[in-house]
């Protein structure tokens, strides 16, 4: 597994972020796109009520969930520590009702050995088309403490 530093994971989270802002992903189609190029991060994907809908390889790999035991579970329970859980529910409603999203930061997650895995996490609110039902994705990257770690940035 591929890890990052904080500034290149930094880097690459909040180019995807601001990308979403600048409305750059006006399909979910061209936001897969974008995904399909990063496959080192770990994507999910959730509804309003926290049931993942989408979980990529990079997921299985970081958090040791199998697609089929993390699709249709509440990601909260899945992999937030039980001290951020509150506060993660929250941001999904809030995120429901505005579609603002926390920023970007490293946080601690939880693996499926119940392991804390510190990555940089964003998270995007999505309404597409005539949808009035918003997708939400969390994006994560793992962090290391090694600056000298490569990664390929990302093409908006």
């Amino acid at each position: 597994m591929t890890q990052f530093s904080i500034h290149e994971a930094k880097t690459i989270i909040n180019t995807l972020c601001s990308s979403k802002e600048q409305n750059r992903f006006p399909t979910r189609e061209s936001f897969m796109d974008i995904l399909a190029l990063n496959p080192q991060m770990a994507v999910q994907g959730y509804n309003c009520f926290g049931k993942i809908f989408h979980w990529n390889d990079a997921s299985v790999t970081l958090y040791g969930h199998r697609f089929e035991e993390a699709i249709n579970k509440d990601m909260v329970e899945l992999i937030i520590p039980p001290e951020m859980r509150q506060f993660v529910r929250d941001a999904i409603k809030r995120g429901a009702k505005t579609g603002a999203m926390p920023d970007p930061c490293a946080c601690d997650l939880l693996n499926a050995d119940g392991e804390y895995v510190t990555v940089y996490s964003g998270h995007l609110a999505f309404s597409w088309g005539n949808s009035s039902t918003p997708e939400f994705y969390c994006l994560d990257l793992p962090l290391t403490t090694d600056p000298e770690e490569n990664y390929s940035p990302v093409t908006t």
